[in-house]
């Protein structure tokens, strides 16, 4: 019965899917976390948990985690922000002066400001992975002021997604594995966006707000990946997301958008080296993301390329004290995590560009992050128990009980 329930949902989003029309490109429904915040971003290659779902789906076939709580706050440009924040305090207090040293603050930043933050998970942490098949229900609220001389630029949205995603094997030979997922991405969101000179604000504040549009979206997009496992050690992952995106405007919550929205179409390809030696556990992982942007650097609108290479190591102690350095927008990043069972605290301090070229628009960005992911009962789905290649040759490799 549940299975058929299952089936019910797919094919009613898949048939609404195409009555979408494309017309406005917008930013990806995905969920960073803290943890691959510190290790240089998402990797595709590397990613055995519940975030396999929007990751990589075909990691799903080795994953077995639960999720039920997650609190993840982030701040954008932290020491920026909190000296803004005192100043307006001391503002409203009568402190005349502080406009000044607010002045000063933004001054400091050369002309460009990058303010914000994001609130992740929290209240809908809930998630289910299990040997090949997953589902999702996430929230997310992002929160974005960019300062450009006299513009302002003011970009907020927050999503609700329920992924479910299935995987399964193509390949399943003694030292060498290859699986394939995908994943179905149902999405609402509320977004607003506006951009406005510092000047025009001057005598009607009230105006910025007015003239900001924020509607209420809602559609769907679909991911797939491929995972090759080599040995133990060694990790090739391929994915496609958003490969069919559309969504429309359900709701005008503030002001008149009539648009339709779409998620740009990327292909990511990554790979992953983990060694392990007694109680050390070194992980390597490198990303190429968004490989199409390659052929449209002749763009200026696009973003320079240079930003799509993400890397990482983490160093493990014990598989429980985890030591992260990264590379992601051409930035640097860093982080620790607690791994205690069911428990997990990460930290993670990085750069973030919001920029199209390296350094043009870069700010600094701290999170942590507490969440309860308990690991998940193993599970024998139907449709994972032989390989597409095991099918037809009978040559299969008998699985052992996972780690």
């Amino acid at each position: 019965m549940r299975i058929k329930v299952i089936g019910l949902v797919f094919l009613a989003v898949c048939l609404a899917l195409p009555v979408f029309a494309a017309d406005v490109p917008m930013p990806p429904v995905t969920m960073p976390t803290a943890a691959s915040n510190g290790f240089g971003g998402h990797h595709v290659a590397y990613t055995d948990n519940v975030f396999s779902l929007l990751v990589n789906p075909a990691a799903m076939i080795q994953t077995r985690q639960r999720s039920f709580f997650t609190l993840a706050p982030s701040l954008f440009n932290p020491q920026t922000t909190v000296e803004l924040f005192s100043a307006i305090m001391d503002l409203a207090k009568g402190d005349t002066n502080a406009l000044g040293t607010a002045a000063n603050t933004l001054s400091g930043q050369k002309g460009k400001t990058a303010l914000g933050g994001e609130l992740r998970e929290f209240p809908l942490s809930i998630a289910w992975v299990a040997n090949g098949f997953g589902f999702g229900l996430w929230n997310r609220t992002f929160a974005n002021l960019n300062i450009v001389g006299t513009n302002i630029e003011a970009n907020v949205y927050s999503d609700v997604m329920l992924p479910i995603g299935f995987a399964f094997k193509i390949l399943n030979a003694e030292k060498h594995s290859l699986d394939a997922g995908v994943t179905l991405k149902p999405f609402a969101r509320v977004r607003g966006w506006e951009q406005k000179k510092i000047t025009d604000l001057i005598g009607d504040s009230t105006n910025f707000i007015d003239n900001i549009n924020v509607p209420l979206i809602a559609g769907g997009t679909i991911d797939a990946g491929l995972l090759y496992r080599g040995g133990k050690w060694f990790r090739l992952g391929f994915t496609f997301n958003d490969i069919y995106s559309r969504s429309e405007v359900v709701y005008n919550i503030l002001g008149e958008d009539n648009n339709s929205y779409y998620i740009p179409f990327t292909m990511n390809a990554g790979a992953a080296f983990d060694f392990k030696l007694a109680f050390l556990r070194l992980t390597l992982a490198a990303d190429w993301r968004n490989i199409k942007n390659a052929f449209n650097q002749d763009d200026y609108t696009h973003r320079n390329m240079l930003l799509d290479i993400g890397a990482g190591l983490q160093l493990s102690l014990f598989d429980v004290i985890r030591l992260r350095v990264g590379m992601n927008d051409m930035l640097p990043s860093c982080g620790i995590g607690l791994d205690l069972g069911p428990l997990k605290i990460d930290a993670a301090y990085y750069g973030k560009e919001f920029g199209n070229e390296p350094g043009q628009m870069s700010t600094a960005v701290a999170e942590v992050s507490l969440s309860i992911r308990p690991g998940a009962q193993k599970r024998d789905w139907p449709w994972t128990r032989r390989s597409v290649i095991g099918l037809f040759t009978g040559v299969e490799k008998v699985d052992s009980e996972e780690k």
